[in-house]
């Protein structure tokens, strides 16, 4: 599908092949159209709870002749779908905690979810850590915004102890060496506040878009203490400055 933007495309190209996907909170259905059209799956659910932008969807499918491959449903957060229908879920244009309360009844029901959270980035990951492995956390800029992918998929295997292993995890600390963290299994407090927020993945790999959305957010809360010495500013700017500590 051509004239995706940057954050659309980022998801298509993400997502593994699978059998099915469930676009929850559709808006117009592009992203399952250019899901099936990457060949990521076979069958296409695209849902949302208001009906107009449904209706879009529903005539974009129409326009492309795919009435038998993409299903149109209207309804909130997973009622359009039926336990075990789909397994692989999408979910991006929504805050992080409206994402957390369509998940959390139903998470241990599916296998990949990526999540495009609009806030909350850090509330996300830990809602998704003890059911999910996060194998792809990266940062996209389109249009002078910048835009959270996070890729997740259900955890396998545990260990002695009963801790899940989470064999594609880095905690990867300031100076820290990649070799000896990665592969390590983990339990949440090996993870610190500032992984939390902005991805341990991310600040392991030296995302640069990550870098450049720190260093913009660096210069703001930095003019913002000039003008308005508050704590809260304050320790938003020191969590800033320890991220930027992992680009060396």
């Amino acid at each position: 599908m051509k004239g995706l933007g940057a954050r659309i495309q980022t998801m298509v190209d993400l997502y593994p092949v699978v059998d099915s996907i469930a676009d929850i909170g559709c808006d117009h259905g592009y992203t399952a159209i250019a899901l099936f059209e990457a060949g990521k799956a076979e069958k296409l659910f695209a849902c949302d709870i208001g009906k107009e932008p449904l209706e879009m969807a529903k005539k974009n499918v129409r326009f492309r002749g795919l009435e038998d491959k993409i299903t149109c449903r209207l309804g909130n957060g997973l009622e359009a779908l039926e336990k075990g229908e789909c397994k692989h879920l999408l979910l991006s244009g929504m805050g992080g905690m409206l994402m957390i309360q369509i998940l959390e009844r139903r998470i241990e029901e599916f296998e990949t979810i990526l999540l495009s959270p609009q806030s909350d980035y850090e509330k996300v990951r830990r809602f998704l850590y003890p059911y999910m492995e996060l194998v792809e956390d990266c940062y996209v800029k389109e249009k002078n915004k910048f835009y959270r992918i996070i890729l997740a998929k259900k955890r396998r295997e545990q260990d002695a102890s009963g801790e899940t292993s989470y064999a594609g995890m880095i905690s990867l600390k300031i100076g820290g060496n990649k070799s000896e963290t990665e592969g390590k299994t983990l339990d949440s407090s090996e993870i610190s506040k500032v992984e939390w927020e902005f991805g341990w993945l991310p600040l392991a790999k030296k995302d640069p878009v990550l870098k450049e959305l720190l260093e913009d957010e660096e210069r703001h809360l930095e003019e913002m203490l000039s003008k308005n010495p508050q704590k809260v500013i304050a320790e938003k700017l020191e969590r800033v400055k320890e991220g930027l500590g992992y680009f060396g």
